[in-house]
């Protein structure tokens, strides 16, 4: 394989990021209302459970072909997906009946949450510890930018046959830039400096690993809390009435990553402190979030203000999780295979299931909240049990967290350099 330079591979996994995942999300919002007033089933798959557990079945998916096929088919795949639904999306302009619209969508979410686990994986394996938050923060901060711009850009319901178009152009731009991705699988510490080379896992192997990680003292205390969460966060009832409401969501999104992306990066000079940090303030906002959703449910006046005040701390909450919870897994494990279990579990299927089982309570019951409330705070216990075991020592807990015969030490100084290319990230 020929070598790149650690700045060459990084311009090349930021450019596919910005033009599929950038580009995509600013024109979605416009594109989307176009589809959905054509097929009403669009919208019924999107907020009812088909949607969550799409994603659930997909995180397994993406853990799979993230460790066995490699990155580089996983971002190939993505494009495609992207592709087949902005066909879709250009297609229904025309208002051409069939069902196959809800097919489309069933591949975008597929593809989408695949190269979720892809892309979160390598930005937590590639850079060094005190870079895992910045690089992870300036990823998350991007979708929810692009998200936000398309909400305030692309008001026009006319704007969407040309959104449409301009989505199709950007999956096929990225579906030029994945081939140049350089294949990424087992990674070895070799003097401060992270060697990236081609795996050898195949599909039985890595089930057997998966079913093996699923064991593990750390999994067991994170489950909890990634499934805890996402459900208090499902039972809260928020919902979106009207345009300003969204914009005070991915308002409270983007400064939610600001804020904890800075405690997480530079809050302190000790690890085990930061991640304290991280922890109080995900704590504090799911808590508000539960406060003013009580208070609200208890009134029986309209509080306007402290409706949007809980929209903004929601979006808050949600991407504090988010953030949170990858920068745990990224301290725990500087192995590309581990770690992208441990990503797809705890951050897509286990979250998934959690957002699943807050849909099926009855809708505007109160206890629905209190137990989630009540669940929350003991899914948190087990969290702050694995924020206080990081040290500072870098004994990358998770890097041994393999099947019997199969062990890679996470001081391994051996390299690869035909068939590998060292990906050390200079941010």
């Amino acid at each position: 394989m020929r070598y790149r330079s650690p700045q060459a591979q990084l311009s090349i996994i930021l450019a596919y990021v910005l033009v599929l995942l950038g580009v995509s999300n600013v024109v979605s919002p416009s594109a989307f209302k176009l589809l959905e007033q054509n097929q009403p089933a669009i919208s019924l798959y999107r907020t009812s459970w088909p949607g969550q557990l799409v994603v659930s079945v997909s995180g397994i998916l993406g853990i799979i072909a993230t460790n066995v096929a490699g990155p580089r088919c996983v971002l190939l795949f993505g494009s495609l997906a992207g592709i087949a639904y902005s066909t879709g999306l250009v297609v229904s302009q025309y208002k051409i009946d069939g069902k196959w619209y809800v097919a489309l969508l069933v591949v975008e979410d597929i593809g989408h949450t695949i190269l979720t686990v892809c892309l979160v994986t390598i930005m937590l394996t590639y850079p060094r510890e005190r870079r895992k938050a910045r690089v992870l923060a300036m990823f998350q901060f991007l979708v929810n930018l692009s998200l936000t711009l398309g909400q305030v850009l692309l008001r026009d319901p006319e704007a969407g046959k040309e959104a449409a178009w301009t989505r199709l152009a950007a999956c096929c731009v990225a579906l030029g830039i994945a081939p140049w991705v350089a294949p990424v699988s087992g990674v070895v510490r070799d003097s401060g400096v992270y060697v990236v080379a081609q795996g050898q896992e195949g599909l039985l192997q890595e089930i057997r690993g998966l079913g093996y990680c699923l064991w593990t003292r750390s999994m067991a205390l994170v489950v909890p809390f990634m499934f805890c969460c996402p459900f208090l966060l499902g039972t809260l009832g928020i919902t979106f009435p009207d345009y300003l409401s969204v914009l005070l969501y991915n308002g409270g999104s983007l400064c939610g990553v600001l804020v904890l992306g800075f405690l997480l990066d530079i809050g302190s000079s000790c690890r085990r402190t930061r991640g304290l940090y991280g922890f109080t303030v995900t704590s504090f906002m799911l808590v508000v979030c539960v406060v003013a959703m009580a208070v609200l449910n208890t009134e029986d006046k309209e509080l306007r203000g402290l409706f949007y005040s809980a929209v903004v701390v929601n979006g808050m909450a949600v991407s504090c999780v988010f953030l949170f919870s990858g920068w745990v897994i990224g301290s725990l494990s500087n192995d590309v295979e581990v770690t992208a279990r441990f990503v797809g579990v705890n951050m897509l299927v286990v979250p998934g299931l959690g957002s699943l089982a807050a849909s099926a309570c009855k809708a505007g019951a109160h206890w629905p909240l209190y137990v989630g409330a009540g669940l929350a705070a003991l899914g948190s216990l087990g969290m702050l049990v694995v924020v206080w075991r990081i040290s500072d020592t870098n004994t990358w807990e998770l890097a041994r967290v393999r099947p019997a015969g199969s062990v890679v030490d996470s001081e391994q100084t051996t390299t690869y350099y035909e068939q590998s290319s060292i990906a050390k990230i200079p941010l």
